[in-house]
């Protein structure tokens, strides 16, 4: 009687990993945003995208203070707009580098093979960049205030609402657009599409309603165009988003006047974690 011969066992290395769970524990998250920092000290041309852009564009304000723009003053005016437009250069440029050049350099990979989630790896990058930027927005907000004649925003809560959905969206747009960016060099390129168009079409520097109709409408659709109207909107207590005439607005009637640009914004943010989905990669893209 010949021996039975058992059916051979697929070997263990073909068994699919098991995926680890989705967590986000502070812990983690800082000590990722500790070394991301510390690498974003050491990447000089990084840190001057991130932090340096950003005082040109302050140095700007002064020779506009003083002049009526859009029924505000000038420095005022471009000062709420450069609150909005900072989030492209401390958040948005600034993801992109990183994840981009941590993933031709393996560093996604080898970070993904420990024990931190994929949530942990992202959102460690995404509290380095969100709180640069806060401490740009602060410090905007104070030199606003002491320097160029502003005052304290009408409803704080509201500015504070409109920047942080408008960190969100463009650290979403980050993770997606690196995927699509070859290599860390190539990263100060695939960006400038997204920069140029906020800077021109969202309000920054000059205000919409000098454009025409439908150049107005399709302005309003640029990513940054909403969270520069709430901004401005609570900054000012002026209804900057459906009046020219910009009339007072109460509390209550800021947060109704800035609904459409938080649906604008909402668009942006499902279409921006849509295309990352799609396009972010952990791998380098020549592997």
């Amino acid at each position: 009687m010949s021996p039975r011969v058992r059916p051979a066992t697929k070997p263990a290395l073909n068994k699919p990993a098991l995926k680890k769970p989705a967590l986000m524990r502070p812990d983690a998250v800082l000590g990722v945003a500790r070394l991301d920092l510390t690498l974003l000290w050491r990447n000089r041309t990084a840190l001057f995208t991130a932090a340096g852009l950003p005082l040109l564009f302050a140095a700007m304000l002064v020779p506009v203070r003083g002049q009526k723009i859009d029924g505000v003053d000038g420095a005022l005016l471009q000062g709420t707009g450069h609150l909005g437009f900072f989030l492209v250069f401390a958040v948005f440029m600034n993801l992109v580098n990183v994840f981009t050049a941590r993933r031709e350099d393996r560093t996604l990979k080898r970070l993904r093979g420990t024990a931190l989630s994929d949530a942990e790896i992202i959102g460690g990058a995404v509290l380095t960049a969100t709180a640069l930027y806060a401490v740009q927005a602060v410090a905007l907000l104070v030199l606003l205030g002491t320097t160029m004649g502003g005052r304290v925003p009408a409803d704080p809560v509201l500015v504070l609402a409109g920047l942080a959905g408008g960190a969100a969206v463009f650290a979403a747009l980050a993770l997606a657009v690196s995927g699509a960016t070859p290599n860390a060099e190539l990263a100060q390129l695939t960006v400038l599409p997204i920069m140029f168009g906020c800077m021109l079409g969202a309000g920054v520097m000059f205000p919409l309603d000098d454009l025409p109709g439908w150049l107005q409408a399709a302005c309003r659709w640029v990513p940054l165009s909403p969270v520069v109207e709430i901004v401005r909107t609570g900054y000012f207590g002026q209804d900057f988003v459906h009046r020219p005439a910009h009339p007072a607005v109460g509390l209550a009637e800021g947060w109704l006047t800035c609904v459409r640009p938080f649906l604008v914004l909402a668009f942006w943010m499902a279409t921006g974690r849509l295309m990352a989905t799609r396009w972010f990669r952990w791998e380098p893209r020549r592997a």
